[in-house]
């Protein structure tokens, strides 16, 4: 890839708030009235103390090196979540849950880094959820393809080598001004290996999926779930069609201004937004993968017993 540095700034200021608010919508609508009541007021619950975290982070309210394991610890309580149903399920909450609060011990940093990679390939388990059996395998191969195969080509350094012997060298272009490419490689990069040869390269891979991930949870994912499971509602009232992308557009202009400003602050605030839909995967990819999607996907199916209001949500 050419000016790595340059497609990841631009493309977090233009589709990161975008990308966003299109997975909290496709979450909702697939897996919101799945949840009940009790579920959904506990993940928003641990979902505010997670932000609360870290507006004490940026505000220095927290000592250095508390914000992290904190967050961390309210992340493996999210994932308790889920716990419920299922053996399989309850298995795989509470599994995870220790894994989670093992590694929080262990090295928050890396954890934190090491998800920040993994959030990129979630969109992997949506698809195979949502895909029709006699679809998945031909899903899952083109995912695989553009999630896994295309970010380790590029990880390898390959292409980077390539480009280098045609006199194409552009990895610390940075249109926004988001600093040094070695001041953004800790994004995607574990500390251990930033000195390494390949360190950009590894930022680099990442930052493939990353796009790979904007565009199926801003395109992909809903015009399958309209295809796949047409009339899916959630507990939010969504704009449907142009109406939800319009003002989505707006938002990201924006949003793209701000950025173009002050990067590095616009991005701690979008953090805040980013920490609410990274972490609530963790719970729903729980559900999403232990327990079966009701075979009907007529309207009247996806409607529960469960209503909930926008400021509950919220």
């Amino acid at each position: 890839m050419v000016a790595p540095l340059a497609v990841y700034s631009v493309t977090l200021a233009a589709f990161g708030l975008p990308h966003v608010l299109s997975e909290l919508r496709y979450v909702d609508r697939r897996f919101g009235r799945r949840l009940g009541l009790k579920t959904v007021v506990a993940m928003a619950a641990l979902l505010a103390g997670i932000v609360a975290a870290r507006v004490a982070g940026l505000a220095h309210l927290l000592r250095p090196g508390t914000e992290q394991p904190l967050e961390l610890g309210l992340v493996a309580l999210l994932a308790l979540t889920a716990a419920r149903g299922s053996v399989a399920a309850r298995v795989a909450a509470i599994g995870l849950a220790l894994v989670i609060g093992l590694l929080a011990l262990a090295d928050p940093f890396e954890t934190t880094i090491g998800f920040s990679i993994l959030h990129n390939l979630t969109p992997l388990c949506f698809l195979w959820q949502l895909a029709p059996r006699r679809h998945r395998a031909a899903v899952m191969g083109w995912a695989g393809a553009a999630f896994v195969g295309l970010p380790l080509l590029v990880a390898s350094g390959a292409p980077r080598l390539a480009l280098a012997a045609l006199g194409v060298g552009t990895a610390s272009v940075d249109p926004l001004a988001a600093g040094p490419v070695g001041a953004d490689l800790p994004v995607y990069v574990p500390y251990r290996l930033l000195s390494n040869a390949h360190a950009v390269d590894l930022f680099t891979g990442s930052v493939v999926a990353q796009q790979a991930h904007y565009a199926a949870v801003i395109v992909v994912l809903p015009l399958l779930l309209s295809r796949w499971s047409p009339g899916a509602k959630g507990l939010v009232p969504w704009p449907r069609g142009l109406v939800f992308y319009g003002a989505v557009a707006a938002l990201a202009g924006l949003t793209f201004s701000r950025f173009a400003v002050d990067f590095v602050g616009a991005r701690a605030l979008y953090s805040l937004l980013a920490a609410i839909h990274a972490w609530i995967e963790i719970p729903i990819l729980i559900i999403a993968l232990t327990r079966p999607q009701p075979v009907s996907t007529s309207p009247a199916a996806n409607e529960a017993p469960l209503v909930i209001s926008e400021s509950s949500m919220a």
